[in-house]
């Protein structure tokens, strides 16, 4: 979007268009829209004119789409995911498009992305529970690695194993020259 304000104030200075768009990198639409306002309006001078002027003047038209849709109640939705574990963001995004309100419904993925900067915004963290004994994660981990036989000095490149208890964050790790099937058997 460009900087009206800062279009605004060169064109004030006696600036030509290429001299401000190459300033406040826009284009020369932007300049030909700010200097019809500077003509209509009889702008001299940049001291009265308030962020709000400019938002009036010139409007880039997001208010106006977002305000068609109707907006979900993210704060229930988090109470509700806090108050069921079994509560997702799908089932919070049916029920809000299934609303009998009037106006446009956001899709799942703008659904997702409004819950996501409401966490942001709102310095809240996801905690994720584990009962104990319930779950153990495994898989390889990461890039291979070259093991170094100290007596031979033969190279070896090694995978990683890897075993998560989540619920105590105990882990489990070893070494294996290959990811077939009798390495996998035998680390779990």
């Amino acid at each position: 979007m460009a900087d009206y304000r800062k279009i605004l104030g060169l064109l004030l200075e006696g600036r030509s268009y290429r001299e401000v768009v190459e300033i406040a990198g826009c284009s020369h639409r932007d300049v030909a829209r700010v200097r019809q306002e500077v003509q209509d309006r009889g702008l001299t001078s940049m001291v009265a004119i308030t962020d709000l002027d400019l938002a009036k003047w010139f409007p880039d038209g997001r208010r106006k789409v977002s305000e068609e849709y109707v907006q979900p109640d993210l704060a229930r939705v988090l109470a509700s995911m806090k108050a069921n574990r079994h509560f997702t963001l799908l089932l919070a995004w049916r029920r809000y498009v299934d609303a009998k309100d009037a106006g446009k419904k956001y899709g799942y993925s703008q659904f997702c992305a409004l819950f996501t900067d409401y966490l942001r915004s709102h310095d809240l963290v996801a905690v994720l529970r584990h009962e104990p004994g319930r779950a153990m994660l495994v898989d390889w981990a990461g890039d291979t690695m070259d093991v170094v036989d100290t007596i031979t000095g033969e190279v070896v490149r090694a995978i990683l194993f890897v075993a998560v208890l989540p619920f105590s964050g105990l882990l489990f790790c070893r070494a294996y020259a290959d990811m077939k099937s009798p390495a996998w058997l035998g680390a779990r």
